[in-house]
């Protein structure tokens, strides 16, 4: 074979003609090193100029090839076969040879002549792409990853594309084709190929060589992060990454730096600390109303539990929900397990267990569980994934054979476990299987664990507390070292334990986790707890490699197989961590470097500044001032910090020496008077001055007033007068006020709806609106009622059935003609948006003596916004003068929408005198109401347009954000809280 690929190499050698030589040398090395078969035209535009000399290229390249390429019928062009391919690159005593690092520099030259094209955003925009374009897009990375470090027309080229607007295009064409997952492979490949560069000291330019390469080992690192923190916003719009992607990316990041702060940018970001990328690589979104509790990645997917009965699967490569996702198993689930592999999963729900496969979502088996109802602790694939081990809290290990079409439970272990006295023996709380099947853990409360082999089973002992022998503990979580027969352990009060069995030899260390988790090679030990403490260990000495500090409660951990990520899950969403400890561990462990010095240079290396532990001191209240430049926040841990838009922090205003968390904050009219309470229901009124220079901002103490003898419940609102002389404080029954003057609590009612929120009235700045659900009153500042009204709310079926879940207002927006009110009303996992009509001005307040409360007859007719438009509106931020509503969406992005006219608004309740005498008949009368009462109906496209101002990256998404987030009209910004600090995003479009 060798003999007659000589033959053919021998004639392209010594072919006279060097234009066919050339030709037939380009050819060869796109074809020999191409990642997929080109067609020819691909293979055209690649070549370029070398093509566009030749008349017939299809038979040119045949010819000058002599026999090495083949066009098949469909037009794509290949090695004659894969031997050919060996040939050509390897050895170079060959009459012809292609030079591997040379062929991927070509291939990388010509993705970068095709990326960088002139125009190449219009013929994307115009669905003109060029046909080599997939290809340069999805491959360069490759290419250069595979070419020597030291060619300077490579160099040059790739900081020319990274420097340019070209890069954006890149994305955006990535974005569009689903394939975003080509930016992790290119923050691999840049990395790779930034390592074999090698300074030069005798290079003149060699101080920006250096700036060259930092500059592109920058981009090395957005590539990773923008794809995980940016991919859902890129896909839904891929022309974000222009405008709307780089002002939210760190300002000393690549990306920033070139197109995050241009001077006519729209959209500008503040109030974040740290300038550079955090650890956090992505987001993982379950959605509104889910709660996750658990989370495993043993291999290319990421599964996730709602105990409700749905699991969800994300890719591990770039983190997208996956086609098969999500599954689910009809019922509440307990339990779930994926293979090594992850192509199995394992349901465990009240009735059923379901086998299912991931990459389809198929249910592959549905087996009934036993009558008992054991409830599962644990759960292992054994045997190849040909078996299921399932121990339970019945004290029995059982196991399904998944070969059979309708297996049955067997039972391999009763563990009946010995009697110890002074210990109360119940059932097991904990149960753990080790990888191999072979040996489980027990946990009870109030009594030590237990271990067990299960063939037999035979007792090996039991695990003791060290500090006092009859000490007992509760395990609240333990797994079993994959290597030797050693078990990692938690205790409930946050004490880490490690026991070998066999040897009857325990440790414990303090550490005040809640939940633990285990690497799979078991040299990593990563824990967790209720206040968003993360900490990873080296389980050889528990020296600790790295921890961070976040916000919400850590309910599940696991580590990716390859060491290099952790992931947590935190109720309705999940984080995907990737820190620089944690690479530096895997790339030591490649090393086979001794293991004491490995793990001491390690931990000296991840004690940064970023890494020092501290407690996320979450925001609880935040408010804007109304004449600009100043903000104020409360925290969990009772303090109140004042901001100013430009210059970030100020002062800390208040700190509470009891840790009394800040629950209500609001601003007065003028902008000289904050207002905050805590949990002891304690109101503190600040006075500010901010015009006493742009540098300082004069503040002391006005009031301080305990309001706990005035109210019933906890404040919910805080609500200044228009002319700053008092304030009202609210509770969900009571009501008082406070003056300023006096500074003391003046007026104190038992009057209040509950779930209500209040406004000062539209029409008349003497009054106030207070909203429930299903009630309007007026109130005067002297807390007198005016008027009350009675909402005719929607018929729908729970409310009809007696079933609706206790509802609340969350947002009353007035508009700008002061004649109607939009109304938010929450309930769980429900959102309904009421417009309604603001009432009249109060009359003389002689006649309040004559409202009855208990008797209410006026009624208030609202109009409710259609589904069509009120489902994507997750939070209703702000009503603006010029009719826009500002909202948080479902995709969580800010938006801004005119609000709907009259044809818009369904009618959300029977018009007067309809006569009904069952349930049945307000159905049918309240259908008969919702019909369109013209031609227009639902057309009416212009209050349908719905406009994205800016996307939120989705590690801004968590319960303080969509609590807290508001914006502030002055400086057409919007305020975010954002783990315990507070974006600032000013865009020009918020008006």
């Amino acid at each position: 074979m060798q003999a007659f690929y000589d033959r053919m190499a021998l004639s392209i050698a010594q072919n006279t003609d060097s234009a066919q030589r050339t030709l037939a040398s380009a050819v060869l090395q796109y074809v020999t090193t191409t990642l997929h078969v080109l067609t020819v035209a691909e293979l055209s535009q690649a070549l370029h100029e070398q093509a566009s000399r030749v008349l017939d290229f299809q038979r040119s390249i045949l010819d000058v090839c002599c026999g090495f390429v083949v066009i098949d019928k469909d037009g794509y062009v290949a090695m004659v076969h894969h031997t050919a391919r060996e040939y050509l690159l390897s050895g170079f005593d060959r009459p012809f040879h292609v030079k591997r690092s040379a062929a991927h520099k070509q291939m990388f030259l010509s993705c970068m002549r095709c990326l960088m094209a002139v125009g190449l955003r219009a013929k994307v925009h115009g669905r003109q792409k060029p046909l080599f374009l997939n290809y340069a897009a999805c491959s360069w990375p490759v290419h250069l990853g595979a070419t020597s470090g030291d060619d300077g027309e490579v160099a040059e080229t790739l900081a020319r594309f990274l420097a340019g607007r070209w890069i954006l295009t890149w994305i955006q064409i990535l974005a569009s084709t689903d394939q975003l997952r080509v930016l992790i492979e290119a923050s691999r490949h840049l990395s790779r190929y930034l390592s074999k560069q090698r300074p030069n000291d005798d290079h003149p330019d060699q101080r920006q060589d250096i700036v060259k390469r930092e500059f592109a080992s920058g981009w090395a690192e957005d590539f990773a992060r923008i794809a995980g923190k940016f991919g859902g916003i890129l896909r839904q719009n891929p022309e974000s990454i222009y405008k709307l992607v780089p002002p939210f990316c760190p300002q000393s990041s690549a990306i920033y730096q070139q197109f995050g702060k241009l001077k006519d940018a729209s959209i500008l970001v503040s109030g974040f600390s740290s300038q550079t990328w955090d650890d956090s690589l992505a987001r993982l979104s379950f959605g509104l109303g889910t709660y996750a509790t658990s989370i495993s990645a043993p291999g290319a997917q990421i599964a996730t539990l709602v105990p409700s009965g749905t699991v969800f699967l994300h890719d591990s490569l770039n983190f997208e929900e996956t086609a098969a996702s999500p599954i689910r198993h009809g019922e509440r689930v307990y339990s779930m397990i994926l293979n090594s592999s992850a192509t199995l999963l394992a349901t465990y729900g009240y009735r059923t267990i379901k086998l299912w496969m991931t990459h389809t979502g198929n249910c592959k088996l549905s087996i009934d569980n036993l009558q008992s109802r054991p409830r599962p602790l644990t759960m292992l694939f054994s045997e190849n994934d040909q078996s299921l081990l399932v121990g339970s809290d019945d004290r029995r290990i059982r196991s399904l054979d998944l070969n059979l079409d309708s297996p049955g439970w067997r039972i391999i272990a009763e563990l009946e476990e010995p009697e110890l006295e002074g210990h109360f023996l119940n059932s097991p709380n904990h149960m753990a299987l080790d990888p191999k099947g072979k040996l489980v853990s027990v946990a009870y409360r109030g009594h030590p664990l237990s271990a067990w082999e299960i063939d037999g089973p035979v007792h090996i002992g039991h695990c003791w507390r060290t500090r006092d022998v009859l000490a007992r503990g509760e395990v609240i979580e333990a797994v079993w070292h994959p290597h030797q027969p050693e078990i990692l352990g938690l205790y409930i009060e946050g004490v880490i334990f490690r026991w070998r069995p066999y040897d009857d030899e325990t440790e414990e260390f303090a550490v005040g986790a809640s939940r633990l988790a285990m690497s799979t090679d078991g040299s990593l030990l990563v824990t967790g707890d209720v206040r968003g403490t993360v900490k990873v260990f080296t389980t050889a000495d528990f020296t600790n490699l790295y921890q961070l500090a976040s916000e919400d409660n850590v309910l599940g951990l696991a580590f990716s197989p390859d060491l290099r990520r952790f992931y947590d899950v935190r109720g309705n969403y999940g984080n995907v961590w990737e820190p620089n400890a944690l690479l530096k561990f895997v790339e030591q462990q490649n090393k086979d470097t001794e293991s004491g010095s490995e793990i001491g240079s390690l931990a000296q290396a991840s004690n940064h500044s970023e890494n020092v532990l501290w407690r996320v001191d979450s925001i609880t209240s935040l408010a804007a001032s109304p004449t600009g430049r100043l903000y104020c926040s409360g925290t969990e841990k009772g303090a109140v910090y004042l901001y100013d838009r430009q210059r970030g922090k100020l002062a800390e205003v208040y700190a509470s020496r009891s840790f009394m968390s800040i629950e209500q904050m609001t601003w007065s009219c003028d902008g000289h008077y904050i207002c905050f309470s805590d949990s002891s229901k304690r109101v503190f009124i600040k006075t500010m001055d901010p015009e006493v220079g742009e540098s300082d901002v004069s503040e002391e103490t006005k009031a301080l007033n305990s309001v706990k003898t005035n109210l019933d419940g906890p404040i919910t609102q805080l609500l200044f007068h228009p002319d700053s002389t008092q304030i009202m404080v609210c509770s969900p029954s009571s009501t008082c006020t406070i003056s300023l003057a006096s500074a003391s609590v003046t007026t104190s009612a038992k009057i209040g709806i509950a779930g209500s929120r209040r406004i000062v009235h539209p029409k008349d700045p003497t009054s106030i609106i207070c909203t429930g659900p299903d009630d309007v009153y007026v109130l005067d500042w002297r807390l007198s009622l005016l008027q009350a009204f009675k909402i005719e709310r929607p018929l729908d079926q729970n409310r009809l059935s007696g079933l609706q879940d206790q509802e609340k207002v969350v947002e009353i927006l007035p508009t700008a003609n002061k004649k109607h009110m939009l109304v938010q009303i929450e309930r769980t996992k429900e959102r309904m948006f009421l417009l309604l009509e603001a009432p009249s001005k109060p009359t003389a307040s002689g006649e309040t003596d004559r409202v009855d409360i208990g008797n209410i007859s006026t009624k208030i007719f609202p109009h409710e916004l259609r589904s069509s438009f009120s489902s994507q509106i997750t939070l209703a931020l702000d009503l603006l003068s010029s009719g826009n509503l500002i909202f948080l969406s479902r995709d969580f992005s800010i938006c801004s929408a005119r609000l709907p006219t009259q044809h818009d608004l369904l009618p959300s309740s029977l018009p007067p005198n309809t006569q009904v005498e069952s349930e049945s008949d307000i159905q049918r009368a309240y259908k008969n109401a919702l019909k369109p009462s013209g031609p227009s109906g639902l057309k009416t496209s212009k209050s349908d347009e719905v406009k994205t101002l800016f996307w939120l990256p989705r590690d801004w998404i968590s319960r303080d954000c969509l609590a807290l987030c508001k914006i502030w009209r002055k400086e057409r910004s919007l305020l975010c809280p954002r783990n315990g600090e507070i974006a600032v995003v000013r865009c020009a479009t918020i008006v």
